[in-house]
């Protein structure tokens, strides 16, 4: 999304998902991978995305929470993501590309090990009354000359591909649709 270097769908994504890894709750796992457009849900938007990431993360461990992961589902944090400081092992593992992608890797090979290796995929989906958000861009492909890869509707494609495969990690997609303010 905001990382410097132009990569297309066709340079990551054939070689990455090919063969996926036998999923386990004891390997390299992420418990949620949150996708969301920038210019609605991160930095340049509403920031809602952070807000979730962080909230996850925090109640994951927060005492006398029915949130907290069981120990035989805590899982290693991905060796291909940067770990967040502090870190606990019993943490909630969050794919969120802001804390999660190394620089000076490729983003694109980020974001597809990210969603390979997750449990659940949430998009943040919004519409806005402009015409704006992840779903207004989403409408415009194509019209006017609005054609470009979009990495919200990759992310989609991927995980809905990710959820049919038996072998994936992919165990849940959960949609949070936002409206106008």
């Amino acid at each position: 999304r905001h990382r410097a270097g132009v990569e297309t769908e066709t340079d990551v994504l054939p070689s990455s998902v090919g063969s996926l890894p036998r999923f386990t709750l004891r390997g390299e796992l992420m418990h949620v991978f949150i996708s969301y457009r920038v210019t609605s849900e991160g930095s340049h938007g509403n920031g809602l995305s952070e807000r979730i990431y962080e909230a996850i993360r925090v109640l994951s461990v927060q005492p006398g929470q029915d949130l907290q992961i069981p120990k035989h589902s805590w899982g290693v944090f991905p060796s291909f993501a940067k770990m967040p400081v502090p870190f606990r092992p019993e943490q909630a593992k969050v794919f969120w590309d802001s804390a999660c992608l190394v620089d000076g890797q490729s983003w694109l090979a980020g974001f597809v090990q990210g969603l390979v290796a997750s449990m659940v995929f949430v998009p943040l989906l919004s519409w806005t009354e402009d015409d704006q958000g992840s779903l207004g861009d989403l409408s415009r492909i194509g019209v006017g000359g609005f054609d470009r890869v979009d990495n919200v509707l990759l992310e989609l494609m991927l995980a809905l591909g990710l959820r049919e495969t038996p072998d994936s990690a992919v165990r849940a997609i959960l949609p949070v649709l936002i409206g106008p303010a």
